[in-house]
């Protein structure tokens, strides 16, 4: 259902996209600095909307390595933690054997 609604979302930001598009359609001039392009308003706000959401993609998968390594430091020192806590107990239960000496017997 979650999938359903992005989708929808998705459609929906589409044709308001396409629409203000089509409605601003004039030619426009864009000065870089250095240079001056002259081309249609519709491609230079699809140019704009794509390399916004490539940045947004950038960052997000920038973002989401990181936890990804940092999410696996962390489950690393957990089972080492873990590991030493088990030998640790393991140990005491030994020492614990060894000062109490071998088992006596009960006569009857």
């Amino acid at each position: 259902m979650k999938k359903q609604w992005t989708m929808i979302g998705a459609i929906v930001l589409l044709l308001i996209v396409v629409i203000f598009s089509w409605l601003n359609a004039q030619a426009v001039t864009v000065n870089f600095g250095f240079t001056k392009v002259t081309m249609p308003l519709v491609v230079i706000l699809v140019i704009s909307l794509l390399l916004g959401a490539l940045i947004a993609v950038l960052i997000s998968t920038s973002s989401n390595l990181r936890q990804r390594k940092e999410i696996k430091n962390l489950k690393t020192q957990v089972a080492a933690q873990h590991n030493s806590r088990r030998y640790s107990e393991k140990n005491s239960e030994k020492n614990d054997q060894q000062q109490k000496g071998p088992a006596q017997t009960v006569k009857k």
